[in-house]
């Protein structure tokens, strides 16, 4: 997932989310997908943004003052993650963050490596492959986040020997509705004891979960980057692109 954050003009500080295979339009109608009316030195449609294959271009769309990288004008320019334009007074730098589905993370933390489209490993040598995973699913009419968690944990039982449940416990996350923490402890393959620890919220209609689950001699290596994971994480429902 791409940011387009702004860092000179009217609106300065504000984000918008660009995903592969989308564009948007910045211009001070109204009607622009980013519409920067603040900004009287823009045309009413300025340019476009969009993103293709990992490839993010920026159109000038016929303005009258132009559209600009690195100080040159241009008509149509590859973007590089790093690299910011101009349009009118309003300076906009492009931003690259690992995502999976609707949730972001600025990076890929040292020693873990991305499963594409699904999260993030740590295999090292002799050690267990512990992964952080990224999921949502739609939640149902007026269904609340508490419910949610008390289905996925029926549906466990089911599947894991032994599991334990802790009482999912509410925390304050930005951006989002309500969300919750819990942990989970199981009977793994070879009767070794396994420890998920699950990061829940809601948003727009959808519930996002992170996930991690480790053997619990790995817990007390992998706990600390699970935390800061969670703490930096970002759900960012298609709908909510800002």
């Amino acid at each position: 997932m791409y940011a387009l954050q702004i860092t000179e003009g009217p609106r300065k500080g504000e984000v918008f989310y660009l995903r592969d295979g989308e564009s948007v339009t910045i211009g001070r109608q109204r009607s622009a997908g980013i519409a920067l009316s603040g900004d009287a030195t823009l045309s009413g449609t300025h340019c476009s943004v969009s993103a293709r294959k990992s490839v993010v271009c920026v159109t000038d769309e016929g303005s009258s003052n132009g559209t600009y990288v690195e100080g040159v004008r241009i008509q149509a320019q590859r973007l590089q993650p790093g690299q910011r334009f101009r349009a009118g007074q309003t300076e906009v730098l492009l931003v690259y963050y690992p995502s999976f589905g609707s949730w972001m993370i600025p990076a890929i933390p040292p020693g873990w490596s991305e499963l594409p489209g699904s999260g993030i490993q740590i295999a090292q040598t002799g050690r267990f492959p512990t992964n952080i995973l990224f999921t949502e699913e739609a939640l149902g009419t007026d269904e609340t986040l508490p419910r949610y968690i008390r289905l996925q944990q029926l549906g466990a039982r089911e599947a894991l020997p032994r599991v334990e449940f802790q009482v999912p416990m509410p925390v304050a996350a930005f951006g989002v509705e309500e969300a919750y923490v819990t942990r989970n402890l199981f009977e793994a393959a070879g009767g070794v004891r396994a420890t998920q620890r699950q990061f829940f919220v809601r948003k727009s209609g959808l519930a996002g979960v992170v996930s991690m689950t480790t053997i619990e001699s790995e817990v007390i290596h992998v706990e600390r980057m699970f935390d800061a994971v969670v703490a930096k994480a970002r759900f960012v429902p298609k709908d909510c692109q800002r």
